[in-house]
């Protein structure tokens, strides 16, 4: 099974995955001053941004995977639960905020390589005839 090809759940993945690492980073750079002329990369917009990114990509790959192909609870509950994670992360402390954030995008990830993985098993469950 090939996971890194072009298709949504790798795009959803990877933002995910590479959003988790952001939040938990760009803080311990900025702090080193490693990134000193880039305090743009904390602004509530592109925050904002990659957060509506996020929740639109995992929803259009998730939804499709499991009302085309695979019908598991499972993808859509660790998408379910990563997208509130972000949305209540938005309203936290500043240091609670990007540990939250990272969170969400790591649930998020796992819910896209989840979704992957079904997907491509193309296990339906079956459906009896009445």
């Amino acid at each position: 099974m090939r996971f890194f090809s072009w298709n949504l759940d790798f795009l959803g993945f990877s933002a995910s995955f590479l959003c988790a690492i952001h939040c938990l980073a760009i803080p311990v750079l900025l702090s080193l001053g490693l990134l000193g002329g880039a305090g743009w990369l904390e602004t509530p917009l592109l925050e904002w941004g990659l957060v509506i990114t996020a929740i639109i990509i995992g929803s259009w790959a998730i939804g499709k995977g499991f009302f085309k192909d695979h019908r598991r609870l499972s993808p859509v509950i660790w998408a379910l639960v990563g997208f509130s994670i972000l949305a209540i992360s938005r309203f936290l402390e500043h240091d609670l905020e990007h540990f939250a954030t990272a969170v969400g995008g790591f649930s998020i990830a796992f819910a896209h390589y989840e979704n992957w993985k079904f997907s491509r098993c193309k296990v339906m469950p079956t459906v009896k005839q009445v």
